[in-house]
């Protein structure tokens, strides 16, 4: 059974911050660039970069991919785990506790990515906003 369509006078479409003029939004290409800084400061932490943060106590790098590399794969457990002999689940439970931490890296860094990628797109609307904004106040 195909789902009902919803009738066409059902959808908004006045919408705010569709017409920027009308809704009054602007578009500041500083608080633009302190987004995109903000971002990047906190995948810097993120990916064990510089210092520690503000007002925190964590270490240089300690959360970051790397440090989840080292230290949260739990090899010590594994193997003390898998060492065990004719105990099947103690051999189960290290496999999981494997796949578990690859699961986890693999997330990371799709966070990671997506990070650089709202970034990079920050920059980009930034960058075009001043270009409109100065050709805007060129011709004044």
């Amino acid at each position: 059974m195909a789902p009902e369509s919803i009738p066409p006078k059902a959808l908004e479409d006045n919408w705010p911050g569709l017409e920027a003029e009308r809704d009054g939004v602007t578009y500041n290409e500083k608080a633009i660039r302190e987004s995109a800084k903000a971002l990047r400061e906190a995948l810097g932490r993120f990916v064990g970069e510089g210092g520690s943060a503000k007002g925190s106590s964590l270490a240089a790098g300690q959360g970051s991919i790397d440090d989840l590399t080292k230290y949260a794969a739990l090899e010590e457990l594994r193997t003390q785990l898998q060492s065990v002999a004719r105990w099947e689940g103690g051999r189960t439970f290290a496999k999981m506790l494997e796949t578990c931490h690859q699961e986890f890296t693999t997330i990371y860094r799709e966070v990671q990515k997506n990070f650089d990628i709202a970034i990079a797109l920050l920059d980009a609307g930034a960058g075009k906003y001043k270009d409109v904004s100065d050709a805007n106040t060129d011709g004044a």
